[in-house]
């Protein structure tokens, strides 16, 4: 693996971790006591974050340093909480449509 692909992957799971673990940049930044714009950096691959930061990353996110890097396979916790995520997501997208019809006939309702 290259040094760009090495960043790259890096970029990507910091991303992935943080908004899987329903984190925003700003929380994650105060959580390492860096800007939310080192944040943003890292997550578009622009720079990377020292070893002692992903370190604290890894154990924020509860995997190992090689997990984030993309040296290692996703864990099987990490894969179960993925499949809760996306499932978690899906029941709420389909909670929102239903209040949406809900308030779509009550102004129906109102304008009779």
């Amino acid at each position: 693996m290259t040094s760009e692909e090495i960043q790259k992957k890096i970029a990507e799971n910091i991303a992935k971790y943080r908004e899987l673990h329903n984190i925003s940049q700003i929380e994650l930044a105060q959580m390492l006591d860096y800007s939310n714009k080192s944040v943003s950096k890292w997550e578009r691959g622009l720079g990377t974050p020292d070893i002692l930061v992903l370190y604290r990353l890894s154990v924020i996110f509860g995997i190992s340093v090689s997990e984030l890097i993309g040296q290692n396979e996703m864990s099987k916790e990490t894969k179960e909480l993925i499949k809760k995520t996306e499932k978690d997501k899906k029941e709420q997208r389909k909670a929102k449509k239903r209040a949406e019809e809900r308030a779509k006939k009550q102004k129906k309702k109102e304008h009779k």
